[in-house]
């Protein structure tokens, strides 16, 4: 049986890059979405970038939707007292779930985001 290729630094750094960089996009519109559906589209045809960018992008497109709920649901339904708490929560887990993606692509191992919705195969 052939070993599989061993990974290069750069897909390691790609790979991660993939995670963090939702955290410059945040401060562009939608961007926390376009950063790794560029990686994804543009970046390194490799197997190993390519699974842990659209594990990104699929976390960042469910996460988005998920805030966005909370926010309809704090002006309309439960207002801020429930909303705010279930935001911060999910700030958290955003925040985890990136960092740990990060480090685990520097390991060079895959890692699957929490409660997200596979959107992108």
């Amino acid at each position: 049986m052939e070993q599989p290729t061993p990974l290069t630094d750069p897909e390691r750094t790609w790979a991660a890059v993939a995670h963090l960089a939702p955290l410059v996009g945040y401060f562009i519109l939608i961007g926390q979405i376009l950063l790794p559906l560029a990686i994804l589209l543009w970046g390194p045809k490799s197997p190993f970038v390519q699974a842990h960018a659209k594990e990104s992008l699929n976390g960042q497109i469910s996460y988005t939707l998920y805030g966005l709920a909370l926010f309809l649901l704090a002006i309309t339904v439960v207002g801020l007292v429930v909303a705010l708490p279930l935001a911060l929560a999910l700030l958290v887990l955003v925040l985890w779930n990136m960092i740990q993606g990060a480090l685990a692509a520097g390991r060079g191992e895959h890692y699957t985001y929490a409660l997200i919705l596979r959107l992108v195969p």
